[in-house]
């Protein structure tokens, strides 16, 4: 793609494939809540192969010795004995993913073509939903759960979330460290709104949404005040956890919930769904692909786009297999991969949800 090299300029000005491009890569991201407050990882190659690295800096000791007065007399260097961080890796193996549509009609990518358009938003909604369902399941891997009203399994579930089940989440992650991912907002002038307090990210199903809602304390985005920017599918903040909503199939265990729980999803009393939800602190989870800190809104000439890249064959290129020049293709193609960072900073909270009917 060529691109305009003085300065960044109105998108006005760059080659309609490049904008496509980016429509591809903007959509895919808004579909993608999973990666929203991850931790972007480090590329490398070795050997022919690729792998992401991290770096978890583990919180220091604290310090509460009074430090001593330095006396000349008996000065020596070093004047003060520092610490040494302990720095764990963490690696994955980058994994390959994508998509193509096969097309019989010819789409031109150098002018301007509604059905160019549309089709890039259909591959960035594909990209983005198949991402996010990929970093779900690295979320699953979750070694601290909560489930429903403090019972021991998912099959004596009976309830839907609570504000206690966040509040035991938000609290195990505060005795061991957990970092907030954004300070206090102290409020607006705006009339109808709420300050919002330092918060870690929630992300729930849908489904589970609307119990939140009606726990007393939440605060719905709309509340905000527009002094607080908001992540994508953010729905509103609740016990210090600001909570994203998504219809991500791999969130609910259907039939899990074995014991008489009217009034819920699922087949029957006795076969309740089961729904995941997550609260994470910052650097709990890392990943390589979409996200706040992966994709920029603006690329530069010799930018690499680390993401997703769009793959276009026009009608003609596949020689004696296309010998009427009819068939072209268009897709998607990127790495991808999601590792937990620190577990001491997740937790998974399983319940179930109202049945609205």
């Amino acid at each position: 793609m060529t691109i305009a090299s003085s300065g960044v300029g109105s998108l006005n000005q760059y080659p309609v494939n490049f904008q496509l491009m980016r429509q591809l890569l903007l959509t895919a991201k808004t579909r993608a809540p999973f990666f929203t407050g991850t931790n972007p990882g480090t590329l490398m190659k070795n050997a022919g192969t690729t792998a992401v690295k991290w770096e978890r800096i583990e919180n220091l000791a604290k310090a509460t010795t009074p430090l001593s007065e330095i006396s000349g007399a008996s000065l020596a260097l070093p004047t003060r004995q520092g610490v040494v961080p302990t720095i764990t890796p963490v690696t994955a193996s980058m994994v390959k993913y994508g998509n193509v549509i096969q097309l019989t009609e010819e789409l031109e990518l150098m002018s301007v073509n509604a059905r160019a358009s549309k089709f890039m938003t259909t591959l960035g909604e594909n990209a983005g939903a198949s991402y996010n369902e990929i970093m779900a399941a690295e979320f699953a891997n979750a070694t601290q759960i909560r489930y429903g009203g403090g019972v021991a399994s998912a099959a004596l579930t009976v309830t839907a979330m609570s504000a206690n089940d966040i509040k035991y989440a938000y609290n195990l992650i505060n005795r061991q460290g957990g970092k907030h991912f954004d300070p206090d907002g102290n409020g607006s002038t705006n009339i109808g709104t709420s300050p919002i307090r330092a918060a870690y990210i929630g992300i729930c199903h849908v489904d589970v949404e609307e119990d939140l809602r009606a726990i007393s304390g939440f605060v719905s985005v709309e509340q905000y005040g527009g002094y607080v920017a908001t992540y994508p599918y953010e729905i509103g903040t609740l016990n210090g956890v600001r909570w994203l909503a998504t219809e991500e199939d791999s969130l609910i265990t259907a039939g899990a919930g074995t014991t008489s729980a009217a009034g819920f999803r699922g087949a029957s009393d006795v076969l309740n769904d089961v729904y995941d939800s997550y609260i994470m602190g910052m650097d709990a989870v890392g990943s390589v692909g979409l996200g706040e800190q992966h994709t920029k809104e603006i690329y530069m000439t010799g930018d690499r786009l680390p993401t997703i890249e769009m793959i276009y064959h026009t009608a003609g290129s596949s020689g004696v297999a296309d010998p009427l020049n009819e068939i072209s293709t268009i897709g998607w193609k990127g790495w991808l991969v999601g590792k937990i960072l620190n577990n001491n900073w997740l937790v998974r909270i399983r319940t179930l949800a109202s049945d609205l009917a």
